[in-house]
């Protein structure tokens, strides 16, 4: 694990324990609850984990490293940017397998910009979540409005990525 990777953790670990410790003041079972909960939840979120990284693991191995970096390599420019951002809105997946995926894309030579560009479609377009919840619940109008709204924001993520990165060295890969 990377120092950063270890500081963030350890963040979210003494954010846990302050939590923990106010539920145990209320002394009306919060904590009993919520470290029951936790671990009902960890139960139901091991396998899915190590099953992403395995897939991952095998797609990395399987998965050829010169179209990635061709595509959306750190010489891609806007135009790996572009079709990282393309790609990004339609993976079909919570970050249990995005984030795997990620990870493949960084190891077969995926620039920082277009990771930024991947992740931020992924996150904020995301056509399959449109398709099954967003069109469904909220209707065809505020789904087409929000998407026609966010299509420029994954490009503008990775050409201010870009940008900061003249400014600020990024260590990439990051491990």
């Amino acid at each position: 694990m990377t120092s950063s990777a270890a500081d963030g953790t350890l963040i979210i670990f003494g954010i846990a324990l302050v939590l923990m410790a106010i539920a145990a003041r209320r002394r009306d079972g919060s904590a009993r609850l919520g470290v029951k909960l936790t671990v009902e939840r960890f139960i139901e979120v091991l396998p899915r984990v190590g099953l992403a990284l395995l897939s991952a693991g095998f797609i990395g191995r399987l998965m050829p490293g010169e179209p990635v970096a061709r595509f959306i390599g750190p010489e891609s420019g806007l135009v790996g940017i572009m079709i990282a951002s393309a790609v990004g809105g339609f993976i079909p997946s919570g970050p249990m397998v995005s984030f795997p995926v990620v990870v493949v894309f960084v190891q077969a030579g995926a620039g920082f910009p277009q990771i930024c560009a991947f992740v931020t479609a992924w996150s904020v377009l995301a056509l399959h979540r449109v398709l099954i919840y967003e069109i469904t619940l909220m209707g065809w109008q505020f789904s087409a409005t929000r998407l026609i709204s966010c299509l420029i924001l994954p490009p503008l993520c990775g050409l201010i990525a870009e940008a900061l990165t003249w400014i600020y060295p990024i260590k990439w890969p990051p491990w």
